[in-house]
Parts: C-alpha cells; sequence; structure tokens
C-alpha cells in the first residue's frame, strides 16, 4: 500500500489519533480501529477482503500544497487567487503577540502587588488605632468634615471596572495634553508609586524634608519613630491626585478618601511644625481638586497655629556667628521653609484675591534675616527663592502704585523734590530684584542641566515671577530714560522665552500667580506695540499669542484664572488691531 493510505475496506483520513473511515461499498462513514493485523471494519465484512492496513499507511496526509514559506502569501489569499494582496508579516504578528503577552503579565503582577499592600496598608493601621485609646488632641483640630461617601462596587473595589476606566480616559486626552510627554499608560504598583511622586514634588509643595524623613516616607512607615504618620498618608492623597492630574486619568478617587480618613485621624499629638505643612499641604490639595472653600479653611488653620505658637525664623546667630560658616541643620531648614511657604500662601492669595495678608510684617523681617544667618539656604533653597519672588513683586506693585499717585500730582520733572524718597527706594529694589533673577536663572539651569524636570518647573517660576518684578520697575522710568525702556523689552522677550518652554505637562506644578504676571508684562506690550519705532524687527503679536496660550492652559488647569485671562485678551485685540 505504499504510496496509498487507504486499505481494500477504508480510506483513512488522520485527524489526531482518530481516524474515520469511509466504507467503500456503502459509502458509510464509520471509524478505523487501526488493529493489526486486520483493522475492525475489515474483520467485519461481509466476505474475505486482504487488508493492507499499516501504521505507515495512517499517517496523516501532508497539507495540500507548499508549505508557507516566509513572504509568502498566506493560505486564505492563495486559494483567492490574491498573493500580491496579502498583508501577512509572520514577524510582526510574533512581535504584537509577544508584547500583548507580555503587557498582560506585568498588569496582572502590578495589580497584585497593589492588592496586597492595600491589604498590609489596612492592618496596620488598625494595629495602630488599637493602640491610641486615649490620643491628645491638637490645637487646631477641625470640625468633623462631610465627605462624600462612595459606593463599594466602585473602581477601587472592582479592579475590571478600574482598568476599563483607565482606558476609556486615556482614549480621551484634555486639550492640553502633550500626548508625547506621557509614557505607557500603566497601572501605579501600589501605593508605593504615589509617596514617589510625592517625594519628587515636595519642594514645589513648600516642604524641605531630611534625607531620613523622605526615606521613612517612601518606605510608607506609619511607625512614627522617624516622621509622623500623617506625612504618609498625606503623601498618599496628594501623590495619588498628582498622579492622576499629570496623566489625566481619574480612577482612584477611592485611594484618595481611604487615605484622607487615615490622615485625619492620625492628627492627634503632632507637633506645630509638622501640622501647618500638613495643613498647606491639604490645601494645595484642595485647590487642585477644585474644592476652594476646604482649601482656604485648610490654610486659615494653618495660619492660626502659627501665631497660636508664635513660630518665628530661627535668626538668631548665637555669640559666636560666622556667616561664612553657618549653616541650617535639617529642623531649622525645615522651619525655614514651613514658615517661607505659608508666607508664600497667605501673600499670594491676598494679592490674587485682594484682600489683606493675614500674617503680619513681623514675618518679613525674620524671612529677610534669612539670608544674612544662612546664605547658603537663601541662594539654593527653591521653598525660599519663591517666597522671596512673591514678595519682591508686593514690593514692586506697591511702589509703582506710589509712583502712579506721584505722576498724577508733580509738576516739575523726574527729578522734582517730591519723588526723592521715591528714588530711594527705587534704586535698592531694582539690585535686589535683579540679583535675585541672576541667582534664581543660576539654579534654574543646574536643575534643568541635571534633568530634574520638577525642580526646574518651580524655579522657571520663580524666575518668571523674579523677571516680571524687573520688567515693571524698568518700566516705571520708560518715559524720562530710553535706558530703561529698552531693558524692559528685553525683560519682557525673557518671561515670553520661558514661557514658551513650558511643556503642556508642566502647567499642573505652576500656580495662578503666573496670570498676574503675564497680565503685567501684556500691558506693557500693549504700549510698546503701538509704537512703531520700538516694534521694528520684534513680532510683538506672537509673543501675546504664546502668553495667552499659555495663561489658557494655565486657566484649565487652575482656577482664579478669569482675570488675567480677560486682561491678556483684551491686550491681544489690541495689539492685533495696531498690526494690521
Amino acid at each position: 500500500m505504499a504510496g496509498s493510505q487507504t486499505c481494500s475496506a477504508c480510506r483513512l483520513v488522520g485527524i489526531g489519533t482518530v481516524y474515520v473511515a469511509i466504507n467503500t461499498r456503502s459509502g458509510r462513514k464509520v471509524k478505523c480501529d487501526g488493529a493489526l493485523p486486520v483493522c475492525g471494519p475489515c474483520s467485519k465484512a461481509r466476505r474475505p477482503v486482504d487488508c493492507e492496513y499499516t501504521t505507515a499507511a495512517a499517517v496523516p496526509p501532508g497539507p495540500k500544497g507548499e508549505y508557507l514559506k516566509k513572504g509568502a502569501a498566506c493560505a486564505p489569499c492563495r486559494v483567492a487567487g490574491k498573493e500580491s494582496d496579502c498583508t501577512y508579516d509572520e514577524n510582526i504578528e510574533r512581535t504584537l503577540t509577544e508584547a500583548l503577552l507580555l503587557r498582560t503579565h506585568e498588569l496582572e503582577e502590578r495589580l497584585a502587588s497593589y492588592e496586597n499592600e492595600i491589604v498590609v496598608l489596612r492592618t496596620q493601621q488598625h494595629h495602630v488605632m488599637a493602640h491610641t485609646h486615649q490620643p491628645v488632641p491638637s490645637t487646631s483640630r477641625l470640625p468633623d468634615l462631610t465627605i462624600p461617601t462612595f459606593p463599594a462596587d466602585g473602581p477601587f473595589y472592582n479592579i475590571p471596572r478600574a482598568l476599563n476606566a483607565m482606558f476609556n480616559h486615556i482614549t480621551t486626552p484634555s486639550p492640553t495634553l502633550d500626548v508625547h510627554s506621557i509614557s505607557t499608560p500603566a497601572i501605579p504598583q501600589g501605593l508605593d508609586e504615589f509617596r514617589v511622586v510625592f517625594a519628587e514634588h515636595t519642594r514645589q509643595c513648600g516642604c524641605t524634608l531630611s534625607t531620613e524623613k523622605l526615606e521613612a516616607i517612601l518606605a510608607g512607615d506609619i511607625s512614627g519613630t522617624v516622621v509622623h504618620p500623617s506625612f504618609t498618608y498625606v503623601a498618599h492623597v496628594l501623590g495619588c491626585l498628582l498622579w492622576q492630574v499629570q496623566r489625566h486619568i481619574f480612577i482612584f478617587r477611592h485611594v484618595e478618601h481611604e487615605q484622607l480618613q487615615h490622615l485625619w485621624a492620625s492628627l492627634e499629638n503632632v507637633d506645630p511644625v509638622t501640622e501647618i505643612q500638613i495643613r498647606y499641604l491639604l490645601a494645595i490639595y484642595f485647590l487642585l481638586s477644585k474644592q476652594m472653600e476646604e482649601g482656604e479653611n485648610q490654610l486659615s488653620t494653618a495660619v492660626r497655629l502659627a501665631l497660636h505658637h508664635k513660630l518665628v525664623f530661627p535668626v538668631d546667630p548665637g555669640y559666636y556667628f560666622d556667616p561664612l560658616m553657618q549653616d541650617a541643620t535639617p529642623a531649622q531648614a525645615e522651619l525655614i521653609s514651613t514658615l517661607s511657604h505659608l508666607m508664600y500662601l497667605d501673600r499670594c492669595s491676598a494679592l490674587v484675591f485682594h484682600v489683606p495678608a493675614r500674617l503680619d510684617s513681623t514675618y518679613d523681617e525674620g524671612f529677610k534675616s534669612v539670608s544674612i544667618i544662612y546664605p547658603f539656604l537663601a541662594k539654593t533653597n527653591i521653598v525660599y527663592l519663591r517666597a522671596r519672588s512673591l514678595l519682591l513683586l508686593i514690593r514692586t506693585t506697591e511702589l509703582a502704585r506710589e509712583w502712579e499717585a506721584l505722576s498724577a500730582s508733580a509738576h516739575g520733572g523726574i527729578f522734582a523734590p517730591g519723588r526723592h524718597a521715591w528714588f530711594s527706594q527705587y534704586w535698592p529694589l531694582l539690585e535686589e530684584v535683579s540679583a535675585h533673577s541672576a541667582n534664581v536663572e543660576a539654579e534654574m539651569l543646574k536643575a534643568t542641566f541635571n534633568g530634574d524636570r520638577a525642580h526646574g518647573v518651580a524655579l522657571k517660576f520663580s524666575l518668571v515671577v523674579a523677571l516680571s518684578s524687573k520688567a515693571e520697575l524698568h518700566w516705571l522710568v520708560h518715559r524720562d530714560h530710553p535706558e530703561s525702556l529698552q531693558r524692559s523689552l528685553d525683560v519682557v522677550m525673557e518671561v515670553v522665552g520661558i514661557t514658551r518652554s513650558f511643556k503642556d505637562n508642566d502647567f499642573i506644578l505652576l500656580d495662578p500667580l503666573l496670570g498676574l504676571c503675564w497680565s503685567m508684562v501684556a500691558k506693557i506690550v500693549v504700549h510698546v506695540a503701538k509704537r512703531p519705532a520700538l516694534t521694528a524687527g520684534i513680532s510683538w503679536t506672537a509673543a501675546l499669542e504664546t502668553i495667552d496660550m499659555s495663561a489658557r492652559k494655565l486657566g484649565y488647569e487652575m482656577p482664579f484664572m478669569e482675570e488675567p485671562l480677560k486682561v491678556i485678551s483684551d491686550v491681544l485685540r489690541v495689539v492685533e488691531v495696531s498690526d494690521a
């Protein structure tokens, strides 16, 4: 039966280890058991037949036609006669399949890790709370908050639904989202990834913590041995929100809710410096969550804490004071950063909302003394530099109002007797602003050169604030001093250049104060655009469009941008008419 796969009674068709026989006489399908020396159908035949069945003959037939070779068309295309239209590529199909399998395995591992950590943290929390039978209440214990309840089948407790929600959000990015700057979407590796995000932005959020405290926070320590547990919980809360905002994927509201409950419970027997930081970190959290009233309450609580405990800047140098050798200890650096950021938030809200500041001028004096007692910290600490940029901006706006009043009443030129006192403030302030801008620029270049994005963006923000003050100071005397006019225009272009360097996903790291600075710059541009001799070779419309687009992006991420947006939009329309 060589070359044939049928015996005299059966025509065998191989399918795995089962063979289907077709009786040659009746055409009826029967099973061939492949028994030797005579197979079943042959042994049951009505008349003797010579069975020629062999195991070799039972081998399944080979494929009809040639095997699929690399680069050849697939079988369906060959059958249809469309070999030239076949797009099958073995390498691509194999690569995609392997990538999907690896990605699925990675997601499964991350989900398992996240679920395990949640269980461990809940167990630790119950253990810690079981040993705090008689907590000492804080002097600033807040009333119970009305936090919304969430259904038990929400995304936090239904991981498959969370996955679906995440990928649904990924397909609809924000209008301001730079999709090229976002990595492949991934479920976070438990709460530790939220703590990492918080650690990257601690100084931007106003905290200068020691290395030991940062390591304890990153490790998820809630024992209170190195760092107060509230810091770990606020790292979960704020880090979770920042993680979602940066990706425009909001699926972990239940994580925020649960960690907030732990945070409220942990604010017992906490030192005032720690609680002030927690309060203004919560103010930032509620600001980003668009819960303005609760954010204002947290900031007010932080201010009341500082006043109640009479906290001041540590500027007592002692008897053996050497400014060249003096360096702040970690505790002093933390206190300076805490009070500096509290001043920044207080004065910033007063400037934006046109309300009185809650911290008096004694804090300004202590703030100035820091640069004398701790010169290295004053030149390198991001929190201190940002607060100083704001305080210089406030002094600039106050001096500008005095100049307007003098210009409206005085007669006799720029050097009239009534203006002598004003210039005695003007020149020292201009010198201080110029030196501060140069220092911030150097720190910003170091940070960006070393690839520290978060610190680089925070320093760019501080530099824009400082340069806005500088441009405004030069502009005040532009009518009587051509050099000041030119310097003002040069600084305006510096502000535009830095603004253009902000990436779309940087705006969440900025501040509504930037809108006020851009408004100041825009008001200078609207005057310059009306003078053709000053606009030669410069497209002020393009510069304003850069500011306008950036202001709109910041307004998408931050509240309180309505007034600056209106000012910039009005200026842009005026300049466009002038160019036409």
